[in-house]
């Protein structure tokens, strides 16, 4: 198998809905698309469980996908996608600490992943802190814009106006 390539055809489409628990202020951004035959790179050793965690992520099994990411990480503790995957699991949880916690360490191991500041900027929000996730969501919204994904360069920055006028 060469990677993730099974999931190519396959978009797991979100929608997303951000509490803020400080603030009066509720996002309610577009679908975000999440395409793995962009984002997601050849794992030989976990390839097939890979793809069932993200198959799990997109039927929002969030549990069972903690799960499986977390068995792929102590394998390969150096996984960002596994990070991300699980990270993307706590955040549909609404859980956004573990979130920012798992994609931290995405974004350590992988610093050019603009989902992974998407998703730590949006549960930046949901822990309250704005002007946090205003930073990563400006940084998600370049990268974007720098890979040719102007769509999701536009939803990240209507999520920081929104933000802002919260």
């Amino acid at each position: 198998m060469k990677g993730l390539k099974s999931l190519a055809p396959v978009m797991v489409l979100v929608g997303l809905t951000v509490y803020a628990p400080r603030g009066n202020a509720e996002i309610k951004p577009e679908q975000y698309q999440i395409k793995p035959n962009q984002s997601f790179e050849n794992n030989q050793n976990q390839g097939s469980n890979l793809e069932q965690a993200f198959s799990l992520l997109k039927a929002e099994k969030y549990a069972e996908a903690i799960k499986m990411f977390s068995q792929i990480i102590k394998v390969e503790p150096n996984n960002p996608y596994a990070y991300f995957g699980r990270g993307y699991s706590y955040f549909g949880l609404s859980d956004y600490q573990r979130a920012k916690n798992d994609l931290d360490k995405t974004i350590s191991i992988k610093p050019n992943f603009p989902y992974a500041y998407l998703f730590r900027g949006l549960s930046n929000y949901g822990l309250g802190s704005k002007q946090e996730a205003i930073s990563d969501l400006e940084v998600a919204a370049n990268m974007f814009e720098k890979e040719g994904e102007k769509e999701m360069a536009q939803k990240s920055l209507d999520v920081i106006e929104k933000i802002r006028n919260a």
